[in-house]
């Protein structure tokens, strides 16, 4: 039983706001903060038989989607799986198709963003 003080911290997310109120919101749907990939949990924890599963689960699907819940949902299940040394198969994960032609664009992006600047195709 997980007890408030095994707790090592937690993170709300700054764009959820109103939570207990009549009208919660999350202003940032779908897109992480830069850099929180490599912060969020992955499926398999150092507590043994706890597993994560959920959009906010490192994946290789880097967006807040029933997609990315779905590929954590796998990870989870294998590890499980594997914990339990049992010899069912295993589920199968997808690497995220990345278009070649959309590569040229991350890196102007990449760029843009080291020197300070919006992405160009930002209207806001």
């Amino acid at each position: 039983m997980l007890r408030d003080e095994d707790r090592l911290g937690w993170f709300m997310d700054p764009a959820v706001t109103g939570l207990g109120g009549p009208d919660p919101q999350n202003r940032e749907l779908l897109i992480h903060p830069t850099g929180a990939l490599y912060s969020r949990p992955s499926a398999q924890t150092a507590v043994p038989d706890f597993f994560l599963a959920g959009d906010y689960v490192r994946t290789d699907v880097d967006l807040a989607t029933t997609e990315g819940a779905h590929e954590a949902a796998r990870r989870a299940v294998n590890a499980l799986l594997g914990a339990d040394n049992s010899d069912t198969g295993r589920c199968r994960i997808r690497e995220l198709f990345r278009p070649p032609e959309t590569e040229v664009l991350k890196r102007v992006d990449e760029l843009r963003y080291r020197m300070g600047l919006p992405n160009t195709f930002d209207l806001g």
